[in-house]
């Protein structure tokens, strides 16, 4: 006989990234901004004068749709048991070089030493943009781009529910008590091949639960093979929708970390 549980899984370590499970709020444009002795500058290597002001700013290839697209897959928040209450925006200066390339990179405006440091990391990233124009030729840009990251709590999951510090009203699955419980083990099938080699064990995935209480970007952290890993993903992308955690009477985003799915043979 099969048998499925639910378990919470022990959360002593830290979650130092959260790997592209994150959102960010970005305000898609950018500013002329007047700069500074006191920006701090990370790379400060530019061959010829910079503008601010042209008459083409410089673009991402692809445009802002792509860049929001970008950041959303490369940019991770760093949380510390200090810091993942920290949130707001960070806005990073860059200079577009003539040949599309990134440099003098640094913070306009800081929010916190991780979250500034990550928002440098992934502009350093950057492909090539399309240059800004001035008088027809390719020139070196100085530009501004505000990126804003969110309030993510974090929860961990206690006989099925879920707890979560620093919010007035914790994530909760929708229905009676044990309802998470019901709706996994009748959802959840032992796969077949799984059944004949006897794979058994623990499941680990991490998880968002979004504004709206629907479940984003499920990752396996600990995992089994056999389908086993890919049969508890494919429950977590029909689950119906959560009732999201509340802060100050607004919905925010949850970060569901070491949630466990037991699968036994007996």
């Amino acid at each position: 006989m099969e048998h499925l549980m639910l378990t919470q899984q022990p959360t002593n370590a830290l979650v130092n990234w959260i790997s592209k499970a994150f959102q960010v709020c970005l305000l898609l444009f950018f500013v002329q901004f007047n700069l500074t002795a006191k920006a701090s500058t990370y790379q400060d290597s530019i061959p010829g004068e910079i503008h601010r002001i042209v008459d083409q700013l410089p673009e991402f290839s692809g445009g802002k749709e792509a860049l929001f697209k970008f950041l959303a897959e490369n940019l991770n928040m760093p949380y510390t048991a200090a810091e993942h209450k920290v949130f707001g925006q960070v806005v990073v200066k860059f200079v577009v070089f003539k040949d599309g390339t990134i440099g003098n990179i640094g913070i306009m405006k800081s929010l916190a030493p991780a979250a500034d440091e990550e928002a440098i990391r992934v502009v350093k990233a950057m492909p090539k943009w399309i240059p800004g124009q001035l008088k027809g030729a390719d020139v070196n840009v100085e530009m501004g781009l505000p990126i804003r990251f969110d309030y993510v709590a974090i929860a961990t999951l206690e006989k099925d529910k879920l707890i979560c510090d620093g919010v007035a009203k914790a994530a909760r699955f929708p229905g009676e008590e044990q309802a998470l419980f019901r709706y996994m083990a009748r959802d959840i099938k032992y796969p077949e091949l799984a059944k004949y080699n006897k794979t058994q064990g623990n499941v680990v995935v991490q998880f968002f639960i979004e504004k709206d209480g629907s479940i984003t970007h499920p990752e396996i952290t600990s995992g089994l093979a056999d389908g086993l890993n890919e049969e508890v993903i494919r429950m977590l992308n029909k689950m119906p929708k959560w009732e999201p955690s509340l802060l100050n009477g607004e919905p925010v985003r949850t970060f569901v970390r070491e949630f466990a799915v037991v699968f036994r043979i007996m």
